[in-house]
């Protein structure tokens, strides 16, 4: 009995499927989740906003707004007087001159001719990621028109280097440290750093910023939701762990006294001394091995055990839950969903608050430029005023068309050709419109079936 004195009674050796996380500890709860902080809100940089751009759910929900809000636009010129009806001409001539222009500006990053689509775009992209957008115009004189020369977007990243500017009078913005605003001269300056030395100051002059000020100065969409995004990730890590752990679970290998004492009545201990230790060092290495190919041969004496691995919440529904959060803050999802409970349970006021949505970014980032091209015509002498009419962000219900024109034409609200020019189709000529009322006549006399010859 003594090599059976000098054995445990019983002795494992475990390891872990898979490494544990190296940070960050996570309590899943009620389809929700609760993360430790791992960055204080305080320290979220600029790079580390831009970065979080390329999260996929981020990515379909900025890029998908972008798509809702900024499919296009025409240019409308309208006369600075509403009743000045001798403009026709001058928009005419002001219209074939933006349409030659807008073939040439719009540069973004290494892509050339974007339009004003484009920028407005981009600007949009760096508005939502730093509440602050930022592009570069020059000018030239071709003939007698002064027409842009282009206009570029500036990366709101390349601004996110302090200047050399200090004191009082100085207020640097919190976000891009590029900005600042001179309190003694009441301007906005810029200084854009290259990659290389020091920060560059541009020309306020032709700097077309834009600012969204609904937001607080020191946030911005993106910026509100990194932690949302630290949360998400952390609980994708836990989430892959956890069908990690489920498709090869901890696998616990054991000595057993029973066992021990079962060799050594056989007489094996006698023989081979060693073979306990053989054994443990067995075990370990099955352990330590892991993996969905590693073939297990377990000698006499040694037990492989899986333990039952009970998983009392869904690590994928808080992942859903987190998606879900990111992807509503920017359709406005909850706030629709509370204001149109009060307006109506339709989903023609849902579309019509989304709309609502879809217009005020276009507003925000897309008055600007409105306003650059007005600036335009100013410059070359116009009376004219330029307003962008964005395409609709969904088809029009043509079925509902029709019918709100049959109803007016019946009524006697409207004329043919205007019905059936709302409704897409030809106008007819007066011997088509001649040969209809003959028509009618033919099938339904005038007065026929009514009292006094009413119609």
């Amino acid at each position: 009995m003594k090599i059976i004195d000098q054995i445990r009674s019983v002795i494992y050796r475990s390891e872990a499927a898979a490494p544990a996380p190296a940070t960050g500890k996570v309590r899943a709860f009620m389809g929700s989740a609760s993360v430790r902080s791992l960055t204080q809100a305080g320290a979220v940089s600029p790079a580390m906003i831009a970065s979080n751009r390329s999260i996929p759910i981020v990515l379909e929900s900025i890029s998908g707004l972008s798509r809702l809000c900024f499919s296009n636009f025409d240019h409308v010129l309208k006369p600075l007087d509403a009743s000045d009806d001798t403009q026709g001409k001058n928009i005419e001539l002001a219209m074939e001159q933006i349409r030659i222009q807008e073939k040439r500006i719009g540069r973004i990053g290494k892509a050339k001719r974007q339009g004003t689509i484009g920028l407005i775009r981009a600007s949009a992209l760096d508005g939502w990621s730093f509440r602050q957008s930022l592009a570069e115009y020059s000018t030239v004189q071709e003939g007698n028109w002064l027409n842009f020369q282009d206009i570029q977007s500036l990366p709101a990243l390349s601004f996110s280097m302090a200047s050399s500017l200090n004191g009082d009078e100085f207020v640097v913005d919190k976000l891009l440290p590029g900005v600042v605003f001179d309190k003694k001269q009441d301007l906005t300056r810029f200084f854009q750093y290259p990659g290389v030395g020091q920060a560059k100051e541009l020309d306020p002059e032709g700097i077309l910023y834009i600012e969204d000020v609904t937001v607080p100065d020191d946030t911005s969409f993106l910026k509100v939701l990194h932690p949302i995004m630290e949360q998400w990730k952390e609980i994708r890590k836990y989430s892959m762990l956890a069908e990690r752990r489920v498709a090869v679970p901890n696998q616990t290998s054991r000595v057993d006294a029973k066992d021990v004492i079962a060799l050594a009545d056989s007489g094996l201990l006698t023989k081979r001394p060693n073979f306990v230790q053989e054994l443990i060092d067995k075990c370990d290495d099955l352990a330590e091995n892991q993996s969905y190919a590693n073939t297990k041969s377990v000698p006499p004496g040694a037990r492989l055990e899986y333990p039952n691995i009970s998983m009392p919440l869904n690590p994928w529904e808080a992942d859903q839950y987190l998606k879900d959060e990111i992807s509503d803050f920017f359709f406005k999802r909850n706030v629709i969903k509370r204001v149109q409970q009060s307006i109506s349970s339709s989903d023609t006021s849902q579309k019509a608050l989304l709309d609502t949505h879809i217009f005020s970014e276009r507003e925000l980032w897309g008055k600007p430029f409105e306003g650059l091209w007005n600036q335009w015509l100013e410059w070359n002498g116009f009376e004219l005023y330029d307003e962008f009419a964005y395409w609709d962000w969904t088809p029009a219900d043509q079925t509902a068309i029709v019918s709100r024109e049959v109803m007016k034409l019946n009524a006697g609200m409207t004329l043919i050709n205007d019905a059936r020019k709302a409704c897409g189709d030809r106008e007819y000529t007066e011997a088509e419109i001649a040969q209809l009322i003959t028509e009618r006549q033919t099938i339904k006399p005038v007065g026929a079936g009514t009292k006094g010859g009413a119609p």
